[in-house]
């Protein structure tokens, strides 16, 4: 299909329709992206890189062995996010949880506006630009969460937009806009101290210029040599971009041997089998993309749809790669899916609305918006943490009785514990797996977890024998925060452990303390079993962010706060 020809259809489909209905229909998808896109707020590890960029902006500098931790203390850290959790622990400073919540889906917002504007820039005509944008919406909401990946998404979006623009002419036979592909190299400086993530973004960079340098041989282009010359040097310098952070080699070491390992342990490191909702939404995504190369009647650019092959073929193994391949879909495709459903469905004239019937359908219009901004709007006024799934009233009990030291807590509730508990109680492993912690102990910790009979494990190969004890007696840990519904075999072991009885349980949360420490009379920290609190009844409603004892607002993670907040509990404690 020429240009001239879809400027045509596209004229004469617009000139059917009013504009206030295609802008409020067009307004009505947006709004339903937004929806999708700040389904997801609070999650595991947000707690985490808040307190970990806060401890950074504290004490002013970057700590180079594990924290907060008595299982790996003196271990090395290498932290690939440290933009990132400086970016959330400042955004917790000036807007809070609510903010960054808000930032978050404003982001997602900022992405579909980048993929609406492409769309409606390439002659598609405004509302079906827009519909074509949910499938993307759908796929990146399953991922779109506050946490380190928020950035690797974001550059990706950046890098495909700006890609696109430096081969903008390249079909015409003119040169690269080299400026645009020098751009992608401190925005993967930037992305390198932020998320693993860059090495995705940096495999699709290299294979596009290497295609690009193919391509020009083949079509037998004049500047074939010289474009592939400057193209050698851009790759060279964007793979040299990766040693640009505080560790130098270190970083892109420990990229090559941690990403060698699987961790089926964490959901979204699970094949396309074992993904739950988001297989299904890669096998429609997958659909939808392979209808829309096949029936366009544009022209094909064969180099990008390589690539969003390549992107696509990484879903089955990781499933959190939806994202990626959702963000190719939006910045590559909806032509090609607007120009195929064009040549497989039948077009039908649309009468023009007039009197009465537009009233009735700008009422509808109306309601519908303004149905979509509450729920939008109530998504984030209703902003805290959900009682029913973090153990907000375990730790309040902790705090409250001074239960504190060496906490073993399951792998989802470990950042919540070590920031709300800190400074007095270190965790056993809080989730950053290799970056500061010996394969051994992350073994230890999902031995425990998860039994003798859970498969979908790696374990290192000088971890021994599957062992659900050893994490109870490596650091001898004093405390063992569990989730009852989730942690089945760890709670069935330690309901029959002659060393270890319970202080606290609801119907969400059970801690356990060790014999020792809190049943002998004689012990310095016994806890008498009139103190201990026993019961089936599942905490409900929420609680105010961050969900700490006696600390809220934007400085609740400030360790002086920290601090200050503990030195009243022991005195307190001690007055009683």
């Amino acid at each position: 299909m020429t240009s001239q020809t879809a400027q045509h259809d596209n004229q004469a489909t617009q000139g059917s329709q009013p504009e206030w209905l295609r802008l409020g229909l067009a307004a009505a998808v947006l709004l339903s992206c937004g929806i999708l896109l700040s389904t997801r707020t609070v999650e595991p590890d947000l707690w985490g890189h808040i307190q970990y960029g806060e401890d950074w902006l504290y004490s002013g500098t970057l700590p180079r062995t594990a924290t907060h931790t008595y299982t790996a203390s003196g271990y090395p850290w290498i932290n690939h996010e440290n933009l990132f959790e400086l970016s959330v622990a400042l955004g917790q400073r000036a807007v809070g949880g609510a903010g960054l919540m808000f930032l978050k889906t404003l982001a997602g917002l900022a992405v579909i506006l980048v993929m609406l504007r492409r769309s409606v820039r390439l002659q598609i005509p405004l509302v079906s630009a827009a519909v074509c944008l949910l499938p993307a919406a759908m796929c990146l909401a399953e991922f779109w969460l506050m946490r380190p990946q928020l950035f690797s998404f974001i550059f990706f979006a950046a890098q495909l937009v700006w890609t696109e623009r430096a081969f903008a002419d390249w079909q015409e036979g003119r040169a690269p806009r080299y400026r645009w592909l020098w751009l992608c190299l401190p925005l993967m400086v930037l992305w390198t101290n932020s998320h693993g993530g860059v090495l995705a973004g940096l495999c699709v960079f290299l294979a596009l210029l290497g295609l690009r340098c193919i391509e020009a041989f083949l079509r037998r282009r004049a500047d074939a040599m010289r474009v592939s010359m400057h193209l050698g040097v851009l790759c060279v310098l964007a793979a040299g971009t990766l040693f640009v952070n505080p560790y130098g080699w270190e970083l892109p070491y420990w990229f090559a041997v941690s990403l060698s390992q699987p961790r089926p342990e964490v959901s979204e490191w699970a094949g396309l089998l074992d993904g739950g909702p988001a297989s299904i939404l890669f096998v429609f995504l997958t659909v939808v993309t392979v209808f829309s190369v096949k029936y366009t009647r544009r022209r094909r650019d064969w180099v990008e749809l390589i690539l969003v092959a390549v992107v696509a073929l990484q879903a089955p193994g990781h499933i959190r790669h939806l994202a990626f391949f959702a963000l190719m879909f939006g910045l590559r495709l909806p032509e090609h899916l607007v120009s195929a459903c064009e040549a497989v469905l039948p077009t039908r004239a649309v009468r023009p609305l007039r009197g009465a019937g537009a009233w009735l359908v700008q009422a509808e219009l109306g309601l519908i918006l303004a149905g979509l901004s509450a729920v939008l709007i109530h998504r984030h006024i209703v902003f805290g943490v959900p009682r029913e799934e973090y153990p907000v009233d375990a730790v309040a009990f902790m705090d409250r009785h001074q239960l504190q030291g060496k906490l073993a807590a399951t792998f989802d509730w470990a950042q919540y514990s070590l920031a709300a508990l800190a400074p007095a109680t270190t965790l056993g492993f809080d989730g950053r797996y290799d970056t500061c912690y010996p394969q051994q102990v992350v073994d230890m910790h999902f031995d425990f977890l998860f039994g003798r009979e859970w498969k979908r494990r790696h374990r290192g190969q000088d971890s021994g024998p599957i062992d659900p004890e050893k994490l109870l007696s490596h650091g001898t840990p004093d405390l063992v925060l569990l989730n009852r519904r989730r942690d089945v075999p760890a709670v069935k072991l330690m309901a029959t452990h002659p060393d270890w009885s319970v202080l606290y349980q609801d119907g969400l949360a059970v801690l356990y303390g060790r014999c020792s420490v809190y049943d002998d009379l004689l012990s310095v920290r016994h806890f008498p079993e009139e103190l201990r609190q026993i019961s089936d009844v599942r905490p409900q409603g929420r609680a105010e962010w961050p969900g700490f004892p006696g600390r809220n607002g934007r400085d609740a993670f400030s360790p002086a706060r920290a601090a200050e907040v503990q030195r009243g509990a022991t005195v307190r404690m001690s007055q009683r």
